[in-house]
């Protein structure tokens, strides 16, 4: 299940606040199916909140239903005493919630369902300039429903127009630790991208795709994963 990119506050006066609507086909070999992205971006005075829903649309039939469905919500608030300290006024502590789950057809006529498992995040957010390109940087704490010991997540946000506006992209990185599943008392290492391009028909439409690309995602081991997708974006 994807990630979609966060729509940081860094990037005023380009996305204010921004809600959208994403429709991507998954060609990827064994996927085929259609994803809904919802996704808000909203700034105030105290920072800014952010969230997406994503719906799989995979389940057995002509035409396929709903399979899938995957939730992330986030906050992000200044820190007092550090708005007017050059170096920090941009720095945020930010919280975060992760859920969803998926349905499929067991045997037979039964129907089965499973958790992507709810997880919990908190830490602290950053941009980062390069040039004329601000990355959002967050370091995170990282805690799964059910476990003991804590992970971290790092994560890399971009959201840059280019070609006077007419091409758009966007994306992210996250890289997270979390137990291996034959030995929970070891680590592994998660990494997964999703860089999208949009070409802007007009103000509000776009067409594009991503490429999802990932490492031991969900879990390991898991070998290098490339899954393309041809998109249609509309925002309003």
């Amino acid at each position: 299940m994807k990630r979609i990119i966060i729509l940081a506050l860094f990037f005023v006066p380009l996305v204010i606040k921004a809600q959208n609507f994403q429709l991507h086909y998954d060609f990827g070999e064994d996927r085929k199916l259609y994803t809904a992205t919802l996704e808000m971006f909203r700034p105030d005075t105290l920072g800014s909140t952010f969230w997406f829903v994503d719906l799989d649309f995979n389940f057995p039939g002509n035409p396929r239903s709903m399979s899938a469905a995957y939730w992330e919500f986030s906050r992000d608030f200044y820190i007092p005493g550090l708005r007017k300290k050059p170096a920090f006024d941009q720095l945020t502590f930010h919280l975060e919630y992760d859920d969803g789950f998926t349905a499929y057809k067991d045997s037979g006529n039964y129907m089965g369902a499973a958790s992507y498992n709810s997880v919990f995040l908190t830490g602290f957010s950053h941009p980062l300039r390069i040039g004329q390109v601000v990355l959002t940087t967050q370091w995170l704490c990282r805690m799964p429903r059910g476990m003991d010991v804590p992970d971290f997540q790092f994560t890399v946000v971009w959201f840059q127009s280019v070609f006077k506006g007419r091409l758009l992209l966007t994306g992210f990185l996250d890289l997270w630790s979390q137990d291996k599943i034959d030995d929970t008392e070891k680590k592994e290492l998660v990494f997964q991208t999703e860089p999208q391009f949009w070409l802007l028909l007009t103000p509000k439409i776009a067409l594009g795709g991503e490429i999802e690309i990932s490492k031991n995602f969900p879990v390991g081991p898991n070998e290098w994963e490339f899954f393309p997708t041809l998109g249609f974006r509309w925002e309003f």
